[in-house]
């Protein structure tokens, strides 16, 4: 079955509101398509994608205004666009295949790295560097390229025109440490710099001066959903796999530890600034 994504069950829920709206029955839509019930329910939910005309026959049915109709063709076009499912390398722990899947559903996510720049951020010859010093966690059906080009294409949400929300605490170490080379981490600098102008992505570093903050003992991402009721989605990451965590209680005290960081680290500028300083550091 096909899987339902944000944009999507964005694309379905504006359609089920038009024909809610105009009285009309998912049966009555059904007919007037001349195809069965479960079709315009999947429609609705997101696990199907209609072609433009059948999105247009629906509207005009329901009598949309010229703006809704206008809406739907931008939303329709966006969930059209939208890109593929990641392909995620054999032996990848279900945790991780939980977190990719659900970012795929996200508005948001909050990520604090005490010890390497996230996957979302990395360059390719970074990710390569982080990939040969782990070596020794792979089990024969892992592929190390199969591994980075997973992780590159988990970048793609961040792009595009409805792109994700990130926000990233990078602990001060994570830039000074010469992860692949001088030349290998100048490039992975210098791309942070170029991810902090974009509008859809808030990156802070948390200053040595700062101290102890969490529990300091891994990174951990925060994935937050649409829907203002759902309860955001915790992985922790570890050697050699990951953990998911959806407990309320458990996520909250990530949230609340994710949000007394922010208030600790360096402001967006402010961290502009130490990232250049950085890179001048290592130009010498």
């Amino acid at each position: 079955m096909a899987t339902p994504t944000r944009l999507k069950k964005r694309l379905g829920s504006f359609l089920r509101a038009v024909r809610q709206a105009a009285g009309k029955s998912m049966d009555e839509a059904a007919d007037h398509l001349r195809v069965e019930r479960p079709t315009v329910s999947r429609y609705e939910t997101g696990e199907a994608l209609p072609v433009w005309s059948t999105v247009h026959m629906l509207l005009s049915f329901y009598d949309a205004t010229s703006g809704d109709l206008a809406q739907g063709a931008r939303l329709h076009e966006d969930a059209k666009d939208e890109p593929p499912s990641v392909r995620l390398p054999a032996g990848a722990p279900k945790a991780f295949r939980k977190l990719v899947n659900a970012e795929r559903d996200a508005v948001r996510e909050r990520r604090l790295s005490p010890f390497v720049v996230p996957g979302l951020l990395q360059t390719r010859r970074y990710a390569e560097a982080l990939e040969e010093a782990a070596h020794v966690f792979y089990t024969p059906d892992m592929r190390p390229d199969g591994v980075i080009a997973s992780r590159m294409n988990r970048q793609k949400p961040l792009e595009g025109p409805d792109p994700m929300a990130l926000h990233v605490l990078l602990d001060e170490a994570v830039i000074r440490r010469e992860i692949g080379g001088r030349e290998v981490v100048r490039e992975q600098l210098e791309h942070l710099l170029d991810l902090a102008q974009r509008t859809n992505i808030t990156l802070q570093v948390i200053p040595y001066t700062v101290g102890g903050y969490g529990t300091m003992n891994g990174s951990f991402t925060i994935v937050d959903y649409p829907e203002s009721e759902s309860v955001p989605g915790v992985y922790l990451e570890y050697p050699a796999g990951g953990v998911w965590v959806d407990d309320a209680e458990d996520v909250k005290r990530f949230t609340t530890t994710f949000d007394q960081t922010v208030a600790r680290a360096l402001p967006p500028a402010d961290t502009t600034h130490l990232i250049e300083q950085q890179l001048e550091s290592l130009a010498r």
